[in-house]
């Protein structure tokens, strides 16, 4: 079995698009967020991090700084959020008014639809999964023995890693929270993963950290 490396999955904190529910637009943070990145470092300073690392996305390379205090922070691609090419800027009452049946399959997939694309040219549950998780194995080559890393990304990505390295279908991915500002952290030797804690946001009492099932943003 090769050596583990622990991974710290952030989700992105709060940012206009979350606020204003834009599908697949971001910006800066909001004050709000801000404070909850705050909270975030706080809660795993102590974890010894080596690495950080986002994808380039404004408002997660936003939460990666304030993270690392403005230090290296490292571009992973593989952990980009899937693509809404027909939803991006709307906001969810237009897409759900203009794509009602795929905005229904997209929040309650059936057990078959994993490898479907339901978002209109979109990728399918397993093409975005497959792709973070071949971003894990490339992280896992280049950081093992060096202690933890920080992955920052978006909420669709920390529940598709999460239920597929557990082994469940990835179909079950809105069976998890997934807030602004939540930790995931878990030992990874690219066959299994060992979880700490799934979604933690003991960090954000009182900072309003929002959900997907609250208003469905990633």
């Amino acid at each position: 079995m090769s050596e583990s490396i622990r991974v710290v999955l952030v989700r992105l904190c709060e940012c206009e698009g979350n606020v204003k529910n834009l599908a697949c637009r971001h910006g800066p943070l909001t004050n709000n967020g801000r404070r909850q990145a705050l909270a975030t470092r706080t809660r795993i300073m102590s974890l010894g991090i080596q690495d950080y690392f986002t994808p380039d996305n404004s408002a997660c390379q936003e939460t990666a700084a304030i993270l690392s205090e403005e230090g290296p922070v490292r571009k992973a691609n593989e952990f980009r959020e899937p693509p809404y090419p027909k939803w991006a800027g709307l906001t969810f009452e237009e897409v759900k008014t203009k794509w009602q049946s795929e905005w229904d399959r997209y929040w309650e997939p059936k057990p078959e639809d994993a490898d479907e694309i339901i978002v209109p040219e979109g990728e399918s549950l397993r093409t975005t999964y497959e792709r973070a998780k071949c971003g894990l194995d490339r992280l896992h080559t280049e950081c093992s023995g060096r202690g933890t890393i920080v992955v920052v990304t978006h909420g669709e990505i920390v529940r598709l890693l999460t239920v597929g390295l557990l082994g469940s279908p990835l179909t079950n991915l809105f069976r998890l929270r997934g807030r602004n500002g939540a930790v995931t952290i878990f030992d990874y030797d690219r066959q299994h993963a060992v979880f700490e804690c799934i979604n933690d946001t003991s960090h954000l009492a009182g900072l309003a950290a929002r959900d997907l099932s609250d208003s469905p943003t990633v």
